[in-house]
């Protein structure tokens, strides 16, 4: 089932870890960049990067330098697929068909939503030994 109240793009405003101690982090920084989109016919996606990565030497995205490679793909993350909703839960179904993750292909990954507003809060359960959140405003062209 589709949600309106998902359609639309959104820009991230925060995300947060918090480990099983309560200790709180900015994993990409707290003046991370993001954007996610929800389409009516329920395809999504979502880029997120850490602000002010660095260049490459080169013009060319294939011929980055190994160590110039690892900081870039280690700031950035991205996903697309499909989505669904569950009311009843309060949880979005991210149905995985590409990633900059490659682990993450053809699986789902669960986020439980909250919206308050004009802002919408993603968050997880436990992942490994954290739980992440990710606060989302809607773009409104």
């Amino acid at each position: 089932m589709k949600n309106q109240q998902f359609v639309g793009s959104w820009e991230l405003l925060e995300w947060t870890i918090e480990s099983k101690d309560g200790k709180k982090e900015f994993p990409f920084g707290a003046d991370v960049i993001g954007q996610i989109n929800y389409e009516s016919n329920g395809n999504m996606s979502v880029m997120i990067m850490k602000n002010n990565r660095p260049q490459f030497l080169s013009e060319d995205p294939l011929q980055g330098q190994p160590d110039e490679v690892v900081v870039a793909f280690n700031g950035f993350i991205a996903y697309s697929g499909n989505y669904e909703v569950n009311r009843n839960s309060k949880q979005v179904v991210h149905q995985i068909k590409i990633s900059s993750f490659p682990n993450w292909v053809g699986q789902n990954q669960i986020r439980k939503f909250e919206f308050n507003e004009d802002k919408m809060t993603l968050s997880t359960d436990f992942i490994g030994s954290n739980k992440h959140k990710l606060v989302w405003r809607k773009i409104d062209f």
